[in-house]
């Protein structure tokens, strides 16, 4: 048997070291976190789900009775259960030890720092039993278990994060939380230096067990509030996972009436939770809500378009497979897991969700030759501070048209772009330097936190970790993401000042490449700033353009200060000649 336990272990850890390398290059290759890609998250799952159907339902719901030899059939589920079992502990180890590993050389905030540090040490001691046997582990374990789960739910909270998370993740901890101190009860039953309350029944910790389930029923009953898709009221109009959730619940009803021995006893070995098996359980119909509940949460998370809340519906779908059971390594991972998923998720799903709502102007219309006049406006007050500068209006379809002014400022290009549909301004993008894609990953980003009434802003490229630029008044006008180094070689006190006088919107900084700046006027951001567009609409042309202008020349100097300047254009053939 000890043979046949190395041989599982072994063969995990080689299946697990493969599915961590094709994990690693699939991210490597493919920087859009929106892609839909097989990482070691999705074959964790579908290992766990296989493991939890074999190990924990079929083998011993299926083994013979006492005194009976196992048929060949059996015994070779028997031994395919013993390496799913070795398999998932394993892989869930060291896709865990890779995320701390990740967290800790990132250098992110302090809180996550020390949520990933707990979740390392935790993780060590529950994958010791899948290596070797050491005894009086099961204290410091739980221990361990519980400050890991503390402190990862503690990294969801900030301000303008989202809410359901916050009020979500702390719940879906709970009945991790009350096992533990279930645990500690027992073993302080022992010890007459510790007196506990006594427990209804005689059998310890069994008032915390059922307190235990009355948690994880509640932690599903609230997931479509907190973790579904938004906007929610879309999200419960889809009819795929309406129609999974009546299924199960359907399915579940009957198999309850007609078989329910087999069903508490397949339920209980699944899950860990203890059922009546002789009568129906009076929480019966408790149970088969909460479940109908989480399977319409986890269809819905997986089959949305945004990546976070995939990963947040993945978290979810851990915990469940984790099972409240406790009795093998994985029972502990992979709740660990799925804890670790979702506060990372959670960091950025409002950013995935807002950008996925359709963009609509929020500004008055402006006739074409007042736009044309004023483009123009623009582009003359730039020759002051740009060399080489041409404007250009294109028409697109569906009444979008784009008008781009073109420069160049210490042989550094920039690109002002401003789009309007139907007339109506939608968006200014200005890039200087090389324009990179804004999905990818930024050296910093900066937000306007926007004005009172008008909305929140589009989002910016990804960055971590958070940080403060140590001025009060550029703290409380924007928030920061990244590199904070590269953040003080780029803006001194003076730029500060500038920038919360005349920057809305975000920027975003990619180190030696370019500088990206985005506003949506009258989304998140002034509408008549910098652009005059109630006047531009009213036909009053302003006779200059200084506004513009100047956020342009102010970002001009910030983009000189982090990217190289371009070696002088040699001159054409053509202009040699003349």
């Amino acid at each position: 048997m000890l043979g046949i336990k190395l041989v599982a272990t072994l063969l995990s850890l080689t299946l697990s070291c493969l599915a961590l390398w094709k994990y690693s290059r699939l991210r490597a290759m493919s920087p859009r976190r929106s892609e839909r890609k097989l990482t070691a998250i999705h074959v964790l799952i579908a290992v766990a789900f296989c493991e939890v159907a074999i190990n924990r339902i079929a083998v011993p719901m299926l083994r013979p009775g006492v005194g009976i030899a196992p048929p060949w059939w059996h015994t070779a589920i028997d031994y395919s259960a013993l390496f799913l079992l070795y398999f998932t502990g394993t892989l869930a180890a060291l896709v865990i030890g890779a995320r701390v590993v990740s967290a800790l050389s990132a250098r992110r905030d302090p809180r996550d720092t020390i949520a990933h540090g707990l979740l390392g040490i935790a993780a060590t001691l529950a994958a010791i039993p899948l290596v070797t046997t050491v005894p009086e582990l099961d204290l410091p374990l739980e221990l361990a278990f519980a400050a890991a789960a503390i402190a990862i739910v503690a990294t969801v909270f900030g301000k303008g994060r989202d809410v359901g998370g916050q009020v979500g993740l702390p719940l879906l901890a709970m009945p991790l939380l009350v096992h533990t101190v279930k645990v500690i009860y027992v073993a302080q039953q022992a010890n007459i230096e510790y007196e506990w309350p006594p427990l209804a029944s005689e059998a310890p910790g069994y008032d915390l067990m059922r307190a235990g389930v009355i948690a994880l029923c509640i932690g599903a009953l609230i997931t479509p509030y907190c973790f579904a898709p938004r906007p929610f009221a879309k999200a419960v109009t889809k009819p795929v996972p309406v129609i999974a959730a009546m299924a199960i619940a359907t399915l579940g009803a009957i198999f309850a009436r007609t078989a329910y021995s087999k069903i508490a006893g397949a339920a209980t070995l699944a899950i860990g939770v203890e059922m009546n098996q002789g009568a129906a359980d009076p929480r019966l119909a408790l149970y088969l809500l909460a479940i109908a509940t989480l399977i319409w949460t986890l269809v819905s998370c997986a089959l949305s378009a945004s990546e976070a809340r995939r990963q947040i519906g993945a978290g979810i779908a851990l915990l469940v497979l984790g099972g409240y059971g406790f009795s093998w390594p994985h029972h502990y991972l992979l709740p660990l897991l799925g804890l670790a998923l979702i506060a990372d998720a959670h960091r950025r799903v409002k950013d995935e969700e807002l950008a996925a709502i359709p963009l609509v102007a929020d500004t008055p219309p402006i006739a074409d030759a007042i736009w044309s006049s004023y483009v123009g406006a623009i582009a003359a007050g730039l020759k002051r501070s740009l060399t080489d500068v041409h404007s250009l209006t294109t028409r697109g379809e569906g009444g979008m048209t784009s008008s781009v002014i073109i420069g160049e400022a210490n042989g550094m290009s920039v690109r002002t772009r401003v789009e309007r549909i139907d007339g109506s301004v939608l968006a200014i993008d200005i890039v200087l330097g090389r324009e990179v894609d804004e999905l990818r990953g930024s050296t910093f980003t900066s937000w306007a936190v926007p004005a009172r009434g008008t909305g929140g802003n589009p989002p910016g490229p990804p960055a971590t970790p958070a940080f403060r630029a140590g001025d009060a008044q550029f703290d409380e006008r924007f928030r920061l993401r990244g590199n904070p180094a590269a953040f003080a070689r780029l803006f001194d006190d003076g730029l500060r000042a500038r920038a919360v006088a005349t920057l809305d919107g975000w920027l975003a900084y990619w180190d030696g490449e370019g500088v990206r700046y985005r506003i949506y006027p009258g989304r998140g951001s002034p509408l008549d700033h910098p652009l005059p567009l109630s006047d531009l609409a009213l036909g009053r042309v302003p006779p200059n353009a200084e506004r513009v202008v100047a956020v342009i020349e102010l970002l001009v100097e910030i983009a000189t200060r982090g990217l190289p300047a371009a070696p002088p254009r040699e001159p054409t053939e053509l202009e040699s000649a003349s």
